[in-house]
């Protein structure tokens, strides 16, 4: 079983839901620590939620702070010419909206019906490597 870790910061970005061909989705969530907000190199932190925890961020909006559970994922993927890369998610399984003193807000979600995600990704076409950020 995978280790769970925990990361609380302020809500920076909610990026939107992105649907692939193969019917997979995913959404993202950047937090920025907010110890130090003086700091001049604050660490921007993106989780990934799959599937069905992508409606765990329907009602985040950015500047809350938050707090996330989540699973670090890594998988490998070989390109067309052969090359092999490597890729680290941070699965986001769990999300709470904190208040400003860090106590849970009324309203936190959880994505304790869904199981964490497989360790490797479905097969991707060839038609989805432009959508690769790299």
């Amino acid at each position: 079983m995978a280790a769970i870790y925990e990361y609380t910061g302020v809500v920076e970005k909610v990026m939107p839901v992105q649907t692939f061909s193969s019917g997979f989705m995913k959404r993202d969530l950047v937090l920025t620590d907010d110890v130090g907000q003086e700091g001049r190199w604050p660490n921007h932190i993106a989780f990934t939620f799959k599937k069905e925890a992508t409606a765990l961020l329907e009602n985040v909006r950015e500047g809350q702070r938050a707090k996330v559970r989540f699973a670090i994922d890594g998988r490998e993927w070989t390109n067309p010419q052969g090359q092999v890369k490597y890729f680290t998610d941070l699965t986001g399984l769990k999300l709470e909206v904190l208040a400003a003193d860090g106590q849970a807000a009324a309203s936190s979600a959880t994505a304790a019906a869904v199981p964490p995600p497989p360790p490797a990704p479905p097969a991707m076409d060839v038609g989805e490597l432009d959508d690769m950020p790299f």
